[in-house]
């Protein structure tokens, strides 16, 4: 009598594991489902479509293209960083700041501009003009590169 019972409640053991596991996967998956419609992590998509170097060597203008679908207001947090080979002969490479050493100047779409104006962001097809102040003069007989990482998504190379 006594293995009688215990196969019995093994058998409920393991239904009640079944039951359960079944039931955890419903609501998880339900779960997947609910949270499925919304968008989560949507790369920002953007492209460097031009750069100029001022007189000075050392103000450098760059454009953003916003090339994807969804609108960019996290421009703040963009990593700018900077390989060039200075006046002096040295090679830099920098990593500059948002509103200390890298700015936003202008908005373009089309043939429109306006002054960029804080926090605006960049709606899909606008470029924004940001300046960069170089720490050092720029050689203008090495290639200067330049990198816009934003948070989410592929970052963006330019070789000027």
């Amino acid at each position: 009598m006594g293995v009688e019972v215990a196969v019995g409640m093994a058998i409920v053991a393991i239904a009640m594991v079944i039951v359960l596991g079944s039931l955890a996967y419903l609501i998880l998956a339900g779960y997947k489902i609910e949270t499925s419609g919304l968008k989560i992590n949507i790369p920002t998509e953007i492209k460097i479509s031009g750069a100029l170097l001022e007189s000075n060597n050392q103000t450098l203008l760059v454009n953003i293209t916003n090339v994807g679908t969804e609108d960019i207001y996290n421009i703040k947090e963009f990593d700018v960083i900077v390989n060039y080979n200075s006046t002096n002969g040295s090679q830099i490479v920098e990593l500059f700041s948002y509103n200390s050493t890298w700015f936003p100047v202008e908005i373009f779409v089309g043939s429109y501009s306006s002054q960029y104006v804080p926090p605006n962001g960049i709606l899909p097809g606008e470029t924004l003009e940001i300046e960069i102040n170089l720490p050092s003069p720029a050689n203008r007989s090495y290639p200067i590169v330049i990198v816009v990482s934003p948070l989410k998504g592929e970052q963006a190379i330019y070789t000027y």
